[in-house]
């Protein structure tokens, strides 16, 4: 999914087809590959149907050396990120269904987390799990360990992401201030990798969705994010560094060719923002002999699997969207303000609060990637103002952060 992405934000930079031919049979010598007929994969479909890549996060600390994270010291690998992904060529779009590691499954009698799976079976174990407990087909398999994410956001330049309060994780190594930020590889990997999760609110640390759903739900927005933004490579160089990244530390399946990457490449060349759509499998928190787990919880789980089989999309907006308002510019009342212009604009305010920081110039919206529309519609409404990808509170989804922009309360 990375590779095909990462070759179609370049059609425009580098022009010729020929060049992006180019680069696929670069992408395809450089990546490590596992033989597909050792891997339990569905039939190759036609390049004009649907198609779903298993894309796996290992936590693999081999090559980790050169992060300062504190990223522990464990023998093997286990998926630290399941994402089934599944491109839609005749509509342009791509769908992503988060997987928690922590999912409950069946491994050979035994009950498992589905990152046993792969710890125990490896690439064709968890294939062969993801397939039997949701029912959906697996046409590619693409990993990719910590250094080789990190590897990659280097490479096409950073992440841009907004963060509403000041937000840190001891055990990740995350540790960001408020603010858009532009965040480098190593720190893009400490959010994807955060579990402990905390926002600075009030002079407290608190801690906001720190569990393995609320990672799951950070993993998918820095996907996003880097899909949406990645405009670059925009020179040769920084495309034989992205490369160096993929071939460094990605493994994929050898069904995957490069006249499939040029294809896929091609079909979603203008892809939007819009047209990505994602969500996490519904679950709830149980607890079997002392040990923690999350399961399917229905009939919701059928519901998105079942919509993810037909291509539908994943995520319903509710009919009222809910809106955190934050006075960022220090002027008393431009909150309260803010709030009778949202409500008049048809906006459910669901709390109001003072920004980590009272200099914004301009008023922020912030949105989760895959609601940047939303986000934009909100700015029309107001008539100034700028949409933002970055970090929503749960309950809420967009935040307001009023600048000095805002006409005075």
């Amino acid at each position: 999914m990375l590779i095909g992405f990462l070759i179609a934000a370049n059609v425009l930079v580098f022009g010729a087809l020929g060049i992006v031919w180019l680069a696929a049979r670069q992408v395809a010598s450089s990546v490590s590959t596992i033989p597909a007929e050792t891997l339990d994969l569905a039939d190759e479909p036609r390049l004009s149907d649907p198609r779903t890549f298993l894309l796996i996060g290992s936590d693999s600390r081999a090559n980790v050396d050169e992060l300062s994270g504190d990223f522990g010291i464990l023998r093997g690998e286990r998926a630290d990120v399941a994402i089934l992904v599944q491109i839609l060529p005749g509509a342009g779009r791509l769908q992503m269904l988060s997987l928690p590691r922590d999912l409950k499954i069946l491994w050979e009698g035994s009950t498992r987390k589905l990152n046993a799976s792969f710890a125990l079976g490896g690439a064709a174990g968890i294939i062969e799990t993801v397939q039997r407990e949701t029912g959906i087909p697996v046409h590619h398999y693409l990993q990719v360990d910590f250094a080789g994410f990190a590897g990659i956001v280097d490479a096409v330049g950073g992440i841009r992401m907004t963060f509403p309060f000041p937000a840190r994780d001891v055990k990740s190594g995350l540790d960001v201030p408020a603010g858009t930020r532009l965040l480098d590889g190593e720190t893009a990997l400490a959010l994807a990798r955060s579990r402990s999760y905390q926002e600075l609110r009030n002079g407290e640390w608190i801690s906001i969705s720190a569990n393995d759903i609320g990672r799951t739900a950070r993993q998918q927005d820095l996907l996003m994010a880097m899909l949406t933004q990645i405009d670059r490579p925009s020179t040769i160089a920084g495309y034989g560094d992205m490369l160096e990244a993929l071939g460094e530390f990605v493994i994929t399946d050898n069904a995957l060719d490069p006249d499939d990457i040029i294809q896929l490449a091609w079909e979603l060349r203008s892809i939007k923002s819009d047209d990505l759509d994602s969500v996490t499998l519904p679950v709830d928190v149980t607890s079997e002999g002392g040990v923690s787990y999350v399961v399917e919880r229905q009939p919701e789980a059928n519901e998105v699997i079942n919509a993810f089989l037909a291509g539908a999309p994943l995520v319903e907006v509710a009919p009222s969207i809910r809106v955190e308002v934050q006075n960022g510019n220090g002027r008393p009342g431009a909150a309260a303000a803010m709030v009778e212009a949202l409500t008049e604009l048809g906006y459910e305010v669901v709390s109001t609060v003072n920004s980590a920081r009272s200099d914004y110039q301009i008023t922020l919206v912030i949105s989760r990637p895959t609601f940047l529309t939303m986000a934009s519609d909100l700015v029309t409404g107001l008539g100034y103002g700028q949409p933002t990808a970055g970090r929503t509170p749960a309950g809420a989804d967009l935040v307001v952060i009023v600048g000095a922009d805002a006409p005075p309360p």
